[in-house]
C-alpha cells in the first residue's frame, strides 16, 4: 500500500456508544413517569407538548439506543479482523475471529450475572420495597418480590440466571433483554467474518449486504433491530477502511455536508415515528403511508426506528466534524461506562431515585368501595413538585455515572483479567509468542 493513511477514525465509535446509553435510561424514564411521550400528544385532541414533537421527541421514545448498540457491535468486532485481512495477514485475522470468539461470551455474562447478583440480594433485602407501591405501572409490574425464603429463593436465581441466557428474560433485572440477542450478534459478526475473509472486497460487500438485505426483508423477531444492524456495522466499517473512497468521500467536502446533513435530518424526523396512536398527528400519518416498504407483520415502529438509524449512522460515518467530536474526552468517557450504565441503571433506578420521587417509606393505601365494601389499593402519587424533578434527577444522574465508573474500573477491568486468565490456560500459544524476544534472553 502507499503511503497514505490506511486506517478510519474509530474513536467516535466509542463516543457514540456513550450516547446510546444515555439514551436508554432516558427512556426507561420516560416509560416509568411519562408515557404519553410515546405517542404524538396526550390525546386525540390535545395540541402536542414541545417533548412531543418530531426530533425533539427522539431521545424519550426509546428504541434506537439498542440499535445503535447493535450497530457499534458489528462495527467494532469488524474493526482487527478486516485490517488484517486487507493487509495480507488472513491468518492473524483468523486468530483474531477465534479469540474474540471466546472473550465475548465470558466478557459479557460475567458483569451481567454479578449485576444480576446484587438485584438478587436487593431484592431479598426488600430494596424494591418502595417501586411496588408506587403508582408507576411499568416500574412495579419490572420490580421483583420475594417469593419465599433463601430455599426457594436460591434456586430461584440459578434459574433466572439460566432463563437470561436461553430465553433473554430474568425477573431480577429485566433490562438485561438486549444481551442474549448482542451475544448472538457477535457470532454472527465472526461467522461472515470467518466466510469472507478469502474473498475481494467488493464481492465481500456484496456477501454482507445481501445477507443484510435476507434479515431485512424477514419479519422475524427484531431482525431489524439486531441483525441487520451487526451486519450493517460490518458493512460501514468494511467500505469505510477503504483508502480510495476515504480520499473520494474527503475531496468533495460540499457535496458530502449537504449528503450527510440530508441524511441526518431525515433519519431524526422518520425516527420520531410514534410508538402508539399513529394517526392522532399528521406528520406521523404521513411517515405511516410508506409502511409498505416494509414486510408483512412488521414492527412499525422498530421498523422506523431501524431506518432511522441506518440513514444518521451514514451521516455520522461521512463527517469528520461529528467523528471529532464524538471522539473528545467527555464523550470517549461516556462511552468507556456504557457497558456499566445499562447493567446498573435499572436497579439504581428502582432502589434509589423512587425513594427520591416518592420518598424513603411510603405505603398504599386502601379505600372502601362504596357499591362491594372491598378494599381498593391506592397506589402513592409522585411528587408533583417540578423543583424535586430539576434537583433530584441530576442527583441521581451523578449517582448513577459515579457507580457505572466504579463499576468499569474494578468489576468490569477483573472480569477482563478473568478472561484473559481462562485464555491463556485454554488457548494453544502462537508460534511467536512461544519464541522468545531478543530482549528477554539477555
Amino acid at each position: 500500500m502507499s503511503g497514505r493513511d490506511s486506517r478510519q477514525n474509530v474513536k467516535w465509535v466509542e463516543g457514540v456508544r456513550g450516547v446510546a446509553s444515555f439514551l436508554v435510561v432516558v427512556t426507561h424514564l420516560a416509560r416509568a413517569w411519562d408515557y404519553p411521550l410515546f405517542w404524538p400528544a396526550d390525546n386525540e385532541d390535545a395540541s402536542p407538548r414541545i417533548l412531543q414533537l418530531p426530533i425533539l421527541r427522539l431521545p424519550f421514545q426509546g428504541r434506537i439506543g439498542v440499535m445503535m448498540f447493535s450497530f457499534l457491535t458489528g462495527y467494532v468486532c469488524a474493526i482487527k479482523p478486516l485490517r488484517q485481512i486487507k493487509s495480507g495477514n488472513t491468518s492473524g485475522a483468523l486468530s483474531t475471529l477465534a479469540k474474540s470468539a471466546f472473550r465475548r461470551p465470558p466478557r459479557l455474562i460475567m458483569p451481567a450475572t454479578i449485576a444480576l447478583v446484587l438485584a438478587w440480594l436487593v431484592t431479598q433485602l426488600d430494596g424494591f420495597s418502595v417501586v411496588r407501591v408506587c403508582d408507576s405501572d411499568w416500574l412495579r409490574n419490572s420490580s421483583p418480590e420475594v417469593q419465599g425464603n433463601l430455599l426457594t429463593e436460591i434456586p430461584r436465581l440459578l434459574w433466572e440466571f439460566r432463563s437470561s441466557w436461553i430465553d433473554g428474560t430474568n425477573a431480577y433485572d429485566p433490562h438485561q433483554w438486549a444481551l442474549l440477542p448482542l451475544l448472538r450478534g457477535a457470532f454472527l459478526i465472526y461467522a461472515t467474518l470467518f466466510a469472507t475473509c478469502y474473498m475481494k472486497f467488493r464481492a465481500r460487500i456484496f456477501t454482507v449486504f445481501t445477507l443484510w438485505a435476507w434479515f431485512w426483508c424477514s419479519s422475524q423477531w427484531k431482525t431489524e433491530t439486531f441483525e441487520c444492524m451487526f451486519l450493517f456495522g460490518v458493512l460501514l466499517c468494511d467500505i469505510g477502511s477503504e483508502v480510495d473512497f476515504r480520499d473520494y468521500v474527503n475531496s468533495r467536502p460540499k457535496q458530502r455536508r449537504i449528503v450527510q446533513s440530508i441524511l441526518i435530518f431525515l433519519g431524526l424526523f422518520v425516527g420520531s415515528y410514534p410508538e402508539g396512536n399513529v394517526h392522532w398527528a399528521a406528520w406521523s400519518r404521513g411517515i405511516h403511508a410508506f409502511h409498505f416498504l416494509f414486510p408483512s407483520d412488521h414492527d412499525g415502529p422498530k421498523r422506523w426506528s431501524s431506518v432511522a438509524w441506518h440513514l444518521i449512522a451514514l451521516g455520522f460515518w461521512l463527517s469528520p466534524t461529528l467523528q471529532t467530536i464524538f471522539s473528545n474526552k467527555l464523550f470517549m468517557w461516556l462511552g468507556r461506562n456504557s457497558f456499566a450504565v445499562y447493567l446498573t441503571h435499572g436497579t439504581l433506578l428502582r432502589v434509589v431515585l423512587v425513594r427520591l420521587v416518592y420518598g424513603l417509606t411510603p405505603a398504599a393505601y386502601y379505600i372502601e368501595n362504596a357499591d362491594t365494601e372491598e378494599p381498593i389499593q391506592h397506589w402513592i402519587p409522585r411528587s408533583q413538585n417540578w423543583f424535586v424533578w430539576v434537583v433530584e434527577l441530576p442527583i441521581w444522574f451523578g449517582l448513577l455515572y459515579i457507580v457505572a465508573h466504579l463499576w468499569t474500573t474494578y468489576v468490569d477491568s477483573w472480569c477482563a483479567k478473568a478472561t484473559r486468565t481462562l485464555e491463556e490456560a485454554m488457548f494453544v500459544k502462537e508460534e511467536d509468542e512461544k519464541t522468545p524476544r531478543p530482549e528477554a534472553m539477555v
